[in-house]
């Protein structure tokens, strides 16, 4: 499987950020990209993605949690929802993947 992580704060999280965010994860890389690229990929997808101020000026990111599927012709299939059972996550994934 090839697997992307895809952020959604292109302001904050560079290339060598998201490479140490998903270096715990053997074969995951970490994407970013021009933020108006990663808005039409939110708007395609959708995917919640909101800036939440904090009380010190800073911000946190308030976004979708959900693992997208797509097959071996990277056509999208399905999405694996945050805390899915597991059953129906293993369902999806060996369809993705055509077996």
């Amino acid at each position: 499987m090839n697997v992307i992580f895809v952020t959604v704060d292109t302001a904050r999280d560079t290339a060598d950020i998201l490479g140490e965010y998903v270096g715990w994860v053997d074969g995951v890389k970490g994407v970013t990209g021009p933020q108006e690229e990663v808005d039409k990929a939110i708007k395609a997808f959708r995917i919640y993605a909101a800036q939440v101020p904090l009380k010190d000026g800073d911000y946190t990111m308030d976004h979708s949690a959900s693992v997208l599927l797509f097959d071996k012709r990277g056509r999208y299939t399905d999405r694996i929802r945050y805390q899915e059972e597991l059953s129906s996550a293993v369902a999806k994934l060996k369809t993705a993947l055509g077996s």
